[in-house]
């Protein structure tokens, strides 16, 4: 005599993930929105200004650095309309499958050699297959750079299953951070061919202030002063390209509002005290700080260090300069 089964036993768990694909792709939102990426050298302030992105309803905001460069992750991904599968497999961020796995989390720097406990996790329920299968549906005739990038990001935010933003609109952009890309005028170049309705945007800090971050960050790749100051002054001089938005570090931690509000402005989406308050997924995160971090919000800056006349000679007149052309 046959056992009938209760109701959640009728599917097997492959028969349950092709019918979430189905229902997924059946109800898929396009991704296919201009890309408002932030770049510039790492400690600058793109995590903040990324997070500040997140939960705004006429935004896709990528919710970590945006990883589909290659060779390197900061360079900008080489596109093969012939080989679909290849160009999937280089622009796939290994980190979302990390994220599944292990929750998503930004890590502070280490302090006295140890990392810093004051970072959040949080859930991020994400499906590398089901990024793949949608990926494939969308990138299938894909005729330009473009409609390659489009499927791969609507790939992307429609695998994220708990994306609490996805089907708020309608959306008017895609937002992202990616360390160091803008940085090289080849990429920058890239980056407009495939985005002519895309905005690129540099976040300059304050040469001393970003130095002592810098150094606590990774002595690897700021080993020292010199070196350091080499990487400041290159991204510096990329955020004055005239077709940046430049933003200084000061102002959007001191006069948030404002600079939240003309960056809303130059992008097309309306100014929200959504864009006030760093989240994930829309619920509040704690500051990827070199210092131990207590609360939530925007942090103001630190109390300033006793300058490095060093660090002073080597920046010149680059930070005024970021400033005066600042949004």
């Amino acid at each position: 005599m046959a056992v009938e089964l209760r109701p959640w036993e009728q599917l097997g768990e492959l028969e349950e993930y092709e019918a979430l694909v189905r229902q997924r792709l059946v109800h898929l939102v396009p991704v296919k929105e201009p890309l408002v990426l932030c770049s510039q050298i790492q400690r600058s302030g793109g995590t903040l200004l990324s997070q500040l992105f997140d939960g705004h309803p006429e935004v896709h905001a990528h919710p970590h650095e945006v990883k589909i460069g290659w060779p390197r992750e900061a360079s900008w991904p080489p596109i093969d309309l012939a080989d679909l599968p290849a160009t999937f497999e280089r622009l796939f961020e290994k980190k979302a499958l990390t994220h599944f796995l292990d929750g998503y989390q930004k890590r502070g720097a280490k302090l006295a050699g140890e990392l810093s406990p004051s970072f959040d996790v949080f859930p991020f329920v994400f499906l590398p297959r089901l990024q793949k299968a949608i990926f494939d549906a969308c990138a299938a005739g894909a005729e330009t750079e473009r409609d390659v990038l489009d499927a791969y990001f609507t790939s992307y935010f429609n695998a994220w299953l708990d994306n609490h933003n996805l089907y708020a609109g309608p959306k008017k952009a895609v937002t992202g951070f990616t360390p160091r890309l803008a940085m090289d005028p080849g990429n920058r170049d890239r980056f407009f061919a495939a985005y002519p309705d895309g905005t690129l945007i540099s976040i300059v800090r304050e040469p001393q202030s970003w130095c002592a971050s810098a150094s606590r960050y990774s002595t690897k790749r700021f080993p020292d002063v010199e070196t350091a100051m080499r990487l400041w002054r290159e991204s510096a001089e990329a955020a004055l390209d005239e077709r940046v938005v430049v933003v200084t570090y000061e102002r959007l931690v001191s006069a948030t509002a404002e600079v939240m509000a003309r960056l809303a402005e130059r992008i097309g989406i309306a100014m929200s005290p959504v864009l006030l308050e760093p989240t994930f997924n829309g619920r509040p995160i704690r500051a990827n700080s070199a210092e131990e971090v207590e609360r939530h919000g925007v942090l103001a800056s630190r109390e300033p260090r006793p300058a490095d006349p060093g660090v002073a000679e080597l920046a010149g007149d680059l930070y005024e300069r970021a400033l005066a052309a600042s949004l």
